[in-house]
């Protein structure tokens, strides 16, 4: 038995506990029942593909995917879960990229399949479990040890360029961000995570679903985004972690139940993908006695990178925190030399949690690996007592009338606006200024141009005032439930073409 096939060491460690349940089927898998799953799709995958091979999916998160992990790790084979809110063209640029020896779909997603069926060997789940459940029974496998360098994911970045990146996730990377997030936050067997997060993103498999398998939690599953079905399960069956980006935190205070909700089990809720606001904070810590640690982290490295301890959460606004235990975090300027407190630079990450590159992209990689150390292209800086601060990204910095300007700054500003509740600053091509800053806001009463100019009068330099500002009720998001920047360019695009004519 491997010292990294987690599930299996559980399966012989507490062989009854649970270890996955879908809270919409009702079924549930012991850590013995996950264990033998594995081992019928290793029965069945085992004399087709190789080590190195890619399995890619279009699925949504559940136990069958838990135990495809788990078969593909014993195997050595590369799972590649694929963003199925994509277009068909942008999910076969994908698999044209990695070149899967196998697709497994869900019914749901079979439009896209039908189009690129003849191009690949494709599945339904249904027909795979089919196939795997002959092997029922069958004695269980023995592998060689699991290698710590061989990949065990695939990742496609969600970046704004045109072609794809996949991101190999290693082996190695699992433990060593298994053990950053079980050192900051105490995970041990009696934890339990509402899982809410989509399997195409790390974050839905690394900031607490492996963990806790490493760590032998249980984990409730919830594929369909319902805020109403969140604040439920929360109570309901005793979570006590969980990941929510700041857009879901504010989407579960809104619904009805929060009010006399109650956590009495939740010791924290760890939110990243973008800044959170000191208003959701409070409100999480002060109404329902949970706390909300911001952190930082990437599809290339972690994504456990940093964590802001719930002690500094108000004292430290904006912070995403200091960095994990097993990870070296450093500001540099453009030559590489690095830079003291208070100084802005770019942040780059250090450590066995990097990933060894992006899959079939040398160049890439190159660009972005050096010296051991990965260069994120975020701009931050780090306080005299250590604490890091991001000022967006180093693309993000846009010119306008020779005065350089960070959206993320302007951003902070307008979010301390009693009627704000959020913001976002976009830059766009200007004839007079190179460009400039476009305020979208999503606001909870009416307010005028006027108002928000008034308040920034004399909390930020005339320069930095955005020189246009769009409202909302709400914002567009991704899947991810991150705010779209793609609709909202899109959105504007179109009231400016309307508006000419």
């Amino acid at each position: 038995m491997s010292v990294l096939d987690w599930i299996a060491k559980w399966a012989d460690y507490a062989p009854q506990k649970i270890a996955v349940a879908d809270l919409e089927s009702g079924a549930e898998f012991s850590y013995r029942e996950l264990h033998l799953r594995a081992n019928e799709m290793v029965h069945l995958l085992k004399e087709e593909y190789k080590e190195g091979d890619r399995v890619a999916v279009l699925l949504e998160h559940s136990i069958d995917l838990i135990a495809l992990f788990s078969a593909c790790q014993r195997l050595g084979l590369i799972l590649v879960p694929l963003n199925y809110k994509l277009s068909t063209p942008e999910i076969f640029q994908q698999l044209k990229d990695c070149e899967p020896s196998l697709v497994i779909y869900s019914e749901f997603f079979s439009s896209p399949i039908s189009l690129i069926k003849d191009s690949f060997e494709t599945i339904t789940l249904a027909d795979f479990n089919h196939q795997v459940s002959k092997f029922i029974g069958q004695e269980l496998i023995l592998l060689n040890e699991i290698k710590e360098e061989l990949p065990v994911f695939l990742f496609y970045t969600s970046g704004t360029t045109a072609e794809p990146k996949g991101v190999l996730y290693t082996n190695k990377m699992l433990f060593w961000n298994s053990l950053n997030t079980t050192m900051q936050l105490g995970i041990s067997n009696q934890d339990t995570t509402l899982s809410i997060l989509p399997p195409y993103h790390t974050s839905g498999w690394n900031i607490f679903v492996t963990p806790l398998l490493h760590n032998g939690g249980k984990i409730l599953m919830l594929s369909k985004f319902d805020p109403d079905k969140i604040l439920y399960f929360l109570q309901q069956h005793k979570v006590t972690l969980m990941m929510a980006l700041p857009t879901i935190l504010q989407m579960i205070s809104k619904c009805e139940g929060f009010s006399k909700a109650d956590f009495p089990h939740l010791r924290f809720i760890i939110s990243g993908g973008e800044s959170i606001s000191k208003e959701i904070i409070e409100l999480w810590r002060n109404e329902k006695l949970v706390d909300i640690r911001p952190g930082y982290g990437l599809t290339e490295a972690g994504p456990s990178i940093t964590s802001l301890h719930q002690d500094f959460s108000i004292s430290k606004p904006n912070s995403i925190g200091k960095p994990n235990f097993y990870v070296d975090l450093d500001i540099v300027d453009p030559k590489g030399n690095s830079l003291k407190c208070n100084q802005l630079g770019e942040l780059r990450i250090k450590g066995e949690i990097v990933t060894p590159g992006y899959w079939n992209n040398s160049i890439a990689t190159a660009d972005k690996i050096k010296n051991s150390w990965f260069h994120t292209g975020d701009l931050a800086y780090r306080d005299e007592d250590g604490f890091y601060y991001l000022k967006g990204r180093i693309d993000d910095m846009y010119i306008c009338g020779g005065e350089n300007i960070f959206p993320q700054e302007i951003e902070n500003v307008l979010n301390q606006h009693p009627a704000i509740l959020r913001s976002l600053v976009i830059p766009m091509k200007d004839n007079v200024w190179g460009k400039k800053g476009i305020a979208f806001l999503e606001t909870k009463q009416e307010i005028t141009n006027e108002d928000i100019l008034e308040f920034l009068k004399d909390k930020l330099a005339r320069f930095k005032h955005p020189k246009e500002f769009l409202f909302f009720k709400d914002f567009p998001l991704t899947g991810f439930g991150k705010i779209s920047r793609k609709d909202l360019k899109r959105m504007y695009q179109h009231q400016k073409q309307k508006s000419n004519y």
